[in-house]
């Protein structure tokens, strides 16, 4: 095992560290404390050996990557009042982010110990993945402004539907991105058992999320939100867009 592999996962270690402790400084609440120690824990720089160096990197980079994109996230965000530990609250932290918690987490900790060589098709699938959902993630998140994206299912004053942009093409765009970003960990794992079980787990997550939300968003918005669901798909483009809905707004 050389000491320069050793030396990037202490790099990345420390950096992903750093990030969340200054996080923490700027707005110290449970949501970001939850989120930070989801990517920190498979981040620990112990149990490299010269068998498992390969997918010990790359889940390294993954959740310093993503992790540091998420905590920026709720960093900027969140607001005290949006941790109430309520019955709503926590059946949402019950029914969504645990199953993905424990997908992300327990698919890190499978590829930490894979022996098997990362092939050169794998490598290329993992990163077209992760690269494609970070950058969705960020570019849907970027959309939907500080207003909207918030861990709990609450409206802010002034906060209207959004249905452009990404939100045109799909109902859901920052959880269809991190569902690719689920694939890249999947596929790190090296594992049907591990992978399948793990995005079933995030999978099961999000769409709890997402019938909570969408009930909260009728009640908000009325007529308004089931126009744009009856004419958006949920998870991926199919057909429907801006051009369809504006044709189907027409015929009503």
């Amino acid at each position: 095992m050389g000491i320069d592999a050793v030396l990037l996962l202490k790099i990345n270690f420390a950096v992903y560290c750093v990030v969340f402790i200054a996080c923490l400084i700027k707005n110290y609440n449970f949501n970001i404390i939850l989120v930070g120690l989801t990517y920190l824990a498979p981040l620990a720089p112990l149990g490299m050996t010269d068998l498992n160096i390969e997918r010990f990197l790359i889940v390294s980079y993954c959740n310093m990557i993503f992790g540091i994109i998420e905590v920026l996230f709720f960093v900027l965000t969140e607001k005290p009042e949006d941790t109430t530990f309520d019955k709503p609250y926590l059946q949402q932290l019950g029914g969504h982010v645990l199953p993905i918690v424990i997908a992300l987490v327990g698919m890190s900790f499978v590829s930490r110990a894979g022996i098997a060589p990362v092939a050169v098709w794998e490598l290329s699938l993992i990163a077209l993945l992760f690269i494609s959902g970070s950058v969705m993630r960020v570019w849907a998140v970027a959309q939907l402004g500080v207003l909207r994206f918030k861990f709990n299912i609450a409206f802010r004053a002034k906060q209207t539907l959004k249905t452009d942009g990404l939100h045109g093409l799909m109902r859901h765009p920052t959880y269809t991105a991190m569902m690719l970003v689920v694939l890249a960990y999947a596929i790190t794992t090296h594992s049907w058992v591990a992978g399948v079980l793990g995005v079933l787990s995030a999978l099961f997550g999000f769409q709890f999320r997402i019938h909570f939300e969408e009930l909260a968003l009728q009640e908000q918005f009325g007529e308004e939100y089931k126009r744009y669901r009856a004419n958006t798909p949920m998870w991926f483009p199919l057909g429907v867009g801006p051009a369809t809905r504006r044709r189907a707004s027409k015929k009503t």
